[in-house]
């Protein structure tokens, strides 16, 4: 276990507001990173405490800064978002809807923050619209780029947002999905936004909500990869000190619960805006009462799990898990060790493949070793796409029994 933070964002200090009013809600004990996965049973990762904290002041959910994010999100990171046939409609929706409503063409330009494997940009290219990338895990970036969307390899923040403008001009739209919690600076990224967006400039930032996570009990999407948990409240008020206004919320379904925020440096805030700040005050997010009681369902949730697989073994089951996803490394080690009872865990992503889940070092294996380790139960650890593997699951192995934890245990 590592105590030592590399800086004092997230524990004591707010990396939204800088407010010193951090209230510890949830601690998970210490985990690996989720991406550092094992090469072999016996391979014992480092681990760093994980502990959810809110700021009183802003209403964002944050983890302190144990590691670096050039550690996390190296060279080569083992997630691909073009893995997901789910996360691909996702993408073909997104770019035909905003070439529609802000009228695209090809003398027009997307970039997209952390644009992993190009599954996003290359379907703004199909439509012929002009895109360029940032992403800096060079084994996805080159994957990108091998489907021709143009992509940069490095961290995005103001001075990367500074080269773009002078080589490439303003782009016409900026997507951020899923990222914005992956930033241990957040100053410096909507620093980098605000410079690299002009008066026209339409930002889009999708994540899951940290209102919905609270209501939920989905602790699992908690790790160090994402040192924030967003909320309208944090939203609106990062954005507003670098001159950029949250104007629109879209309300999602993905991850379980997400919010895309609109922001622009001219237009004003509409009623979609002001209805999910004000749903987020009705939720509890900023009432002690709430935490508790979030806090109170993850314990109920890790307990209901440890039951599930030791009833399960007494009656013989073969359990397998599908998707090393990292909410289901969070999932398995806040478990503990009657996770390993789990004997295999299937991914279709080949970068997994052969390695150990880090924490549960639970072996990961392919899609098409589903039928031969012959599973009686799977459950299925990312359930923010269960209907894909589900469907997935039922095709390779018929009679199996399919079920997900989250956010509770249920036989789908």
């Amino acid at each position: 276990m590592k105590e030592k933070l590399s800086t004092d964002r997230g524990s004591t200090t707010c990396r939204c507001c800088g407010s010193k009013n951090l209230t510890e809600i949830l601690n998970l004990g210490d985990h690996p990173l989720p991406s550092e996965y094992g090469v072999s049973a016996e391979h014992i990762l480092e681990a760093f405490p994980l502990r959810l904290n809110i700021c009183e002041n802003c209403a964002l959910g944050q983890i302190g800064e144990y590691v670096l994010p050039e550690r996390i999100f190296h060279k080569t990171y083992p997630y691909l978002s073009s893995t997901s046939s789910t996360w691909v409609l996702h993408a073909q929706n997104f770019a035909i809807n905003m070439t529609s409503k802000l009228k695209l063409n090809k003398n027009s330009l997307v970039v997209e923050v952390a644009s992993n494997d190009g599954y996003l940009l290359s379907e703004f290219a199909n439509l012929g619209i002009p895109v360029l990338g940032i992403e800096p895990a060079e084994n996805v970036a080159n994957i990108a780029r091998s489907k021709g969307v143009s992509t940069i390899s490095n961290f995005f923040g103001e001075s990367v947002a500074s080269e773009i403008v002078i080589n490439n001009g303003h782009p016409n739209l900026i997507v951020a999905n899923n990222v914005f919690a992956h930033v241990p600076n957040m100053i410096d990224f909507v620093n980098g936004l605000s410079t690299l967006a002009n008066d026209e400039t339409i930002i889009t930032i999708e994540n899951p909500s940290f209102s919905t996570l609270m209501n939920n009990g989905f602790f699992d999407t908690i790790y160090h990869e994402h040192y924030s948990y967003l909320s309208a409240h944090s939203v609106k008020e990062i954005a507003s000190s670098v001159g950029l206004n949250l104007f629109h919320i879209d309300q999602l379904m993905t991850h379980g619960g997400s919010n895309r925020y609109w922001l622009s440096k001219t237009k004003k805030i509409n009623d979609s805006t002001f209805k999910v700040l004000q749903e987020e005050t009705n939720s509890g997010l900023l009432d002690p009462n709430k935490w508790l009681l979030f806090r109170e369902q993850v314990k109920k949730t890790i307990e209901d799990f440890r039951k599930w697989l030791s009833e399960k073994e007494k009656s013989g089951s073969n359990i397998i898990g599908y998707g090393a996803a990292h909410k289901g490394n969070t999932f398995l080690n806040a478990v503990g060790p009657i996770s390993k009872k789990i004997k295999y865990v299937v991914d279709a992503s080949p970068e997994k493949h052969g390695r150990f889940l880090p924490g549960s070092s639970i072996p990961v294996i392919p899609p098409s070793s589903l039928s031969e380790v012959k599973p009686t139960d799977v459950i299925i650890l990312p359930w923010n796409i269960a209907s894909e593997i589900a469907e997935t699951v039922k095709d390779r192995v018929p009679n199996v029994r399919v079920w997900i934890a989250q956010p509770t245990m249920k036989e789908l």
